[in-house]
């Protein structure tokens, strides 16, 4: 027991540590790169194809306690927020908030 103490007390600073350098180093490199350069618009389209990559993988291979939602509810719910998105002038907090509660509904609704 107090082995796993020590490990998970000593993760949590590991973690933040590891998390907030990167932060500050993207504070000092944000003031020296253009926004609308070649390298930085590779890095964002990079970005959106992972999430969208992760997105499709979570609709069509999910696991633990999503696989026992069926998928048509999950396209479904993906669709409502997609929807939700565009209908509240491009908001991620909406859309997400959309999403979440319409894979829930269905799911309880239509089991």
């Amino acid at each position: 027991m107090n082995q796993v103490v020590l490990i998970v007390a000593a993760m949590i600073p590991a973690g933040f540590i590891a998390t907030y350098m990167w932060r500050a180093l993207a504070v000092v490199a944000v003031t020296r790169i253009d926004p609308e350069s070649d390298l930085l618009l590779w890095v964002r389209a990079v970005s959106t194809a992972l999430v969208a990559a992760l997105v499709m993988r979570m609709i069509i291979a999910p696991s633990a306690v999503l696989s026992t939602i069926a998928v048509e509810h999950r396209f479904a719910a993906v669709a409502i927020g997609i929807a939700a998105f565009y209908a509240a002038y491009r908001s991620t907090q909406i859309a997400t908030f959309a999403t979440v509660i319409a894979l829930v509904s269905l799911h309880v609704v239509l089991g």
